[in-house]
């Protein structure tokens, strides 16, 4: 009987000692700084992401007194951006992200798309230089200030990329290679081997022989219902200068819009005695130094 009157008053105290932790970490940082912040919320960020960031930046004293919050009131943090202080409490805090933030939106540029496939429009002169990201728009934005917004990011994205690049080809190579390498691999690792293998190509005068960019001639002939559908043998001998392998070198321009890992690998691909690559029914890459392997891994992956 002691011990259950003994253990009895450990769990009061241990209950009164988390209540006062909750408590105190439910007050706001600071009830004195009334200034806003924006603080901005990213579609499909995870919650634990969203609470250590508000902690880090000085809005709540604690992330699982956050959580915990969030979870009683069964409620989902809004994607967007808010205006919040540090004299919030941590409950007003929380209602305030669940229930929605400015009218501002997201556009999303996923990697590989070309101009086409996105939801704004374009110039065509653009290929290539939207870079792919999830953009938070201010309603008021007009089609010039979301360009420049998204080419804003384009310019510090290629240029970290570019960084300690060895690469003789021009800018507006390197983002066309990209684009090539953008539909050709998945992989950092695989992009930067057909890197080595197109530059190899490119070297010694030969085809690129890149099947994406005839599927990108022939879809810009003819709108279609879906992009970079399976090539036909028709397909192969459409007369265009995206046609890799009929005309030498790379193409005039970009075929769709590249993302990181692909500008990454053109400006430091894989040194590689390969000269042919396919990707196998199986969705792994297959690469080889001679044409005979080269055969012989088509027979063995493809068919």
């Amino acid at each position: 009987m002691k011990f259950l009157k003994l253990l009895l008053t450990g769990f009061v105290i241990l209950s009164l000692i988390f209540l006062g932790f909750v408590f105190l970490n439910l007050q706001p940082v600071d009830k004195n700084d009334t200034q806003n912040y924006t603080f901005v919320v990213a579609p499909g960020e995870k919650t634990i992401h969203i609470a250590q960031r508000l902690e880090d930046e000085g809005f709540i004293k604690n992330k699982y007194v956050f959580m915990m919050c969030i979870y009683k009131n069964k409620s989902l943090v809004q994607a967007g951006k808010f205006s919040i202080s540090p004299s919030l409490d941590t409950q007003s805090l929380v209602k305030k992200l669940t229930s929605g933030g400015s009218s501002d939106y997201w556009f999303k540029i996923i990697e590989g798309q070309r101009i086409e496939e996105l939801d704004l429009t374009f110039s065509k002169q653009k290929e290539g230089y939207l870079f792919p990201d999830s953009y938070l728009i201010p309603e008021y934005y007009k089609s010039d200030e979301i360009l420049a917004l998204i080419e804003s990011n384009f310019t510090k994205k290629f240029n970290q990329a570019k960084q300690d690049s060895a690469t003789k080809l021009s800018d507006q190579e390197v983002v066309i290679l990209a684009s090539l390498l953008e539909r050709e691999g998945r992989t950092l690792e695989d992009k930067k081997i057909i890197a080595g293998i197109l530059l190899n190509r490119l070297d010694i005068g030969m085809g690129l022989q890149v099947d994406a960019a005839i599927q990108y001639a022939r879809d810009s002939k003819h709108k279609p219902d879906k992009y970079w559908t399976k090539l036909t043998k028709a397909d192969m001998s459409i007369d265009s200068p995206y046609n890799t392998y009929k005309y030498r070198g790379l193409p005039p321009a970009p075929i769709c819009n590249p993302g990181y890992d692909s500008l990454y690998a053109v400006f430091h691909p894989t040194e590689t005695d390969y000269m042919y690559y396919i990707t196998g029914k199986d969705g792994q890459m297959y690469y080889a130094k001679s044409l005979d392997e080269h055969n012989l891994n088509i027979s063995k992956y493809l068919k």
